[in-house]
């Protein structure tokens, strides 16, 4: 009989890695943070059952407003152009002011452009992520504590 390692299963790999909490003092947006053991909190605001905000769409905001463009964003987070496009349509019109700015139809020469409104949206959005992690310490503590040997 071999005993081998088998390695932890998907729900239990996405679980250990969290996304970068707050913003860096060089202004620029953080970058993934290395994967830590035990749970972690995502942060999802589901506003109706097919819209919701989450680290996914706010990264993309942070990218555009680091890289001063919608397909240079969309290029660093390694996603196509019309899936950056889609989530930016999505972002604008669950609001009653756009998060970002765009050209008309993607036409006019200038690019796509953070407003006011959406870097508030992403400061907002990080506080109350490093909030609920500040709230959540104990309870992580508990349950990693706690974790079977699929961890």
């Amino acid at each position: 009989m071999s005993l081998q390692s088998n390695p932890p299963p998907r729900s239990a790999q996405r679980i250990r890695s969290r996304p970068a909490r707050g913003k860096p003092s060089d202004g620029k947006p953080p970058g993934p943070r290395a994967a830590e053991p035990g749970p972690a909190i995502k942060v999802q605001i589901d506003f109706s059952r097919d819209n919701r905000l989450g680290p996914g769409k706010i990264k993309l905001l942070e990218m555009i407003g680091s890289e001063g463009s919608l397909s240079k964003g969309a290029e660093r987070m390694g996603i196509s152009y019309r899936r950056a496009w889609l989530f930016v349509q999505q972002i604008n019109a669950t609001f009653d002011l756009p998060a970002v700015s765009t050209p008309e139809h993607g036409h006019g020469g200038e690019p796509a452009r953070l407003t006011d409104f959406g870097r508030e949206l992403i400061r907002r959005y990080r506080e109350l992520e490093t909030l609920t992690d500040r709230a959540a310490v104990q309870t992580l503590e508990w349950l990693s504590r706690h974790l079977g040997r699929a961890e």
